[in-house]
């Protein structure tokens, strides 16, 4: 549950903290007192945006926090939208993401202010409340639905577009056909463009390197009496024989002898180099022609002889895939009949189901409606086809679901969106919200401006009705009926206040409890705290929420 709601420096409210019980909170106070921001303090926690308009005149930020209790766990979020800058949140004292809070808290609380009584109206919200009415006879068979809906969905789609794009992928497989040619004819090797760099580099500068390795070679080994080689030779032999005289010479003799090995490798190396040298200009001009060609191969398809085979790896793919596509062209045609109507079955099946469920849940509305002061009310739920086959489908299914609404005898029944007025609609909405909670988990409700347009006994009757919704859940009620607010297990006052001498107005929330429960009551009814005739109405609405009328 909602177990601590901390706000500071949101418009007027310098600092508020409010600790709630289980059962049922009301927040009361005289219009424009400030109670919608306490609305609005939790609207923000759900990811609605707020600006610099939101932060208190001179203060830095605006900061909401809310503690939640699960079970022997806490979870604590906040918001915090400071001046000028980008707001954020955090989960656990993290930051986290606006969206990550408000999924974290839309699956323990539900809020209902004006937007909801708005939406109520939509026609797509009434067939979502329907199924939630029944949700673990209706959700099984909405997934299955909507699996079977999107198989279907994506095969007509692939059909479609099969249909749809023949000509341009008859365009595509001959770009494809010539483009993978064109590649295979050239025969590109892995790594070709960095080895063919390095020969045409030799090759441009094969003089250069035959003069230079070949006299490198002439005065290593060559024929001279002064080649290095023979000279190293006659050293060694010299120290060689020195050492047999002097074994501390022993060591110049092993190096000498392995400079002589290594002269050797040296000198092999550059005969075979000089053997691999092509001078000849037949062999530099075949190098260009070959690097014109990977040039223009790398231009069309890649930056290197690796992503050139990359490409045409790809395009040998996409061109089997093609093929295989128009191939399957009958294929398809018959495994899209299928899937459509396998998807034209389970929606059947979940029609079948809200059809049948339908009239009870009417029912238990109706029975709501009535005990909440409207006697004569008549509440049916109308589950219509729109037609017939696939072409009929939507991702909800098959069906359009409208509720439809009579508060008085003699009167026929209309649809919800033409009839119901302010305080009728905000009793439908509480009735409708009462038995979709039987099937969810949610923990914490939140009403605002449930009882718009009511009074009287419809109010007390509200009341009683809020009292049982919060024997299974926590509720919380922003309310101006002190019939309603007579009923709560805690309540809070908000008022607004001014310091003339500052220049300041504040709005502050206070627990109510004892006599000032009982002054706010009176404030309520419309008259002062020691008003004898508002208190004993007042302690007589408090007797009533306990004892029952």
């Amino acid at each position: 549950m909602l177990a601590e709601l901390s706000i500071d420096n949101l418009v007027l409210i310098a600092a508020a903290r409010l600790e709630f019980s289980p059962g049922l909170n009301v927040i009361t106070g005289e219009t424009g007192a400030g109670k919608s921001l306490l609305a609005q303090a939790i609207g923000l926690l759900l990811g609605q945006k707020g600006g610099d308009e939101l932060v208190r005149p001179g203060a830095d930020r605006a900061l909401v926090q809310a503690l939640f209790e699960l079970g022997d766990e806490e979870l604590a979020v906040a918001r915090e939208i400071p001046r000028g800058g980008r707001s954020r949140a955090r989960m656990d004292g993290l930051l986290s993401s606006a969206a990550a809070v408000e999924d974290a808290l839309r699956r323990r609380l539900a809020f209902y202010g004006q937007l909801e009584h708005t939406r109520l109206l939509q026609l797509e919200r009434q067939l979502d409340l329907l199924d939630g009415a029944a949700a673990d006879q209706v959700e099984p068979l909405k997934a299955s639905y909507a699996e079977a809906y999107a198989r279907a969905r994506q095969l007509t789609r692939e059909l479609d577009d099969l249909r749809g794009a023949g000509r341009d992928r008859e365009r595509e497989l001959d770009m494809l056909r010539y483009q993978i040619a064109e590649i295979e004819a050239a025969a590109v090797e892995p790594g070709e463009d960095e080895r063919l760099a390095v020969e045409r580099e030799r090759a441009r500068h094969a003089g250069k390197l035959l003069e230079r390795t070949g006299g490198a070679l002439a005065l290593l080994a060559g024929e001279s009496e002064s080649a290095a080689l023979d000279g190293v030779r006659v050293a060694q032999r010299l120290v060689d024989e020195a050492a047999l005289l002097d074994e501390s010479l022993a060591p110049a003799a092993e190096r000498l002898a392995a400079l002589v090995v290594e002269l050797d490798d040296v000198a092999a190396v550059l005969r075979d180099y000089i053997d691999s040298l092509d001078v000849d200009a037949a062999h530099r001009d075949a190098l260009e022609l070959r690097h014109d060609k990977l040039t223009t191969l790398m231009r069309k398809y890649g930056g290197s002889a690796d992503e050139v085979l990359a490409y045409l790896d790809e395009a040998r793919s996409r061109l089997a895939a093609l093929e295989e596509f128009v191939a399957d062209e009958e294929s398809l045609v018959a495994r899209v009949a299928a899937a459509q109507d396998e998807a034209v079955a389970a929606a059947a099946r979940l029609s079948e189901a809200r059809r049948r469920l339908a009239p009870e849940a009417a029912a238990r509305i109706e029975a709501e409606l009535r005990g909440l002061a409207m006697p004569h009310a008549t509440f049916l739920i109308e589950v219509s086809p729109r037609g017939e086959g696939w072409a009929a489908l939507a991702p909800s299914g098959a069906d359009d679901v409208e509720f439809v609404f009579g508060a008085n005898p003699g009167v026929p029944p209309r649809p919800l969106r033409e009839t119901a007025s302010g305080g009728e609609l905000s009793r439908a909405m509480l009735a409708i919200r009462g038995l979709v909670t039987l099937g969810d988990d949610v923990e914490t409700l939140i009403f605002d401006e449930v009882d718009t347009g009511i009074g009287g006994v419809t109010a007390a009757a509200l009341g009683q009705r809020l009292r049982r919704l919060a024997e299974r859940r926590q509720v919380l009620c922003i309310t101006h009926l002190p019939q309603v607010a007579a009923f709560a297990d805690r309540q809070f006052a908000i008022a607004k206040e001014s310091d003339p001498r500052e220049g300041t107005t504040e709005t502050v929330v206070r627990l109510v409890e004892g006599e000032e429960r009982l002054a706010e009551l009176c404030r309520m009814l419309g008259a002062a705290p020691d008003d004898a005739a508002a208190r004993s109405h007042a302690e007589s609405l408090l007797a009533r929420a306990v004892t029952g009328p």
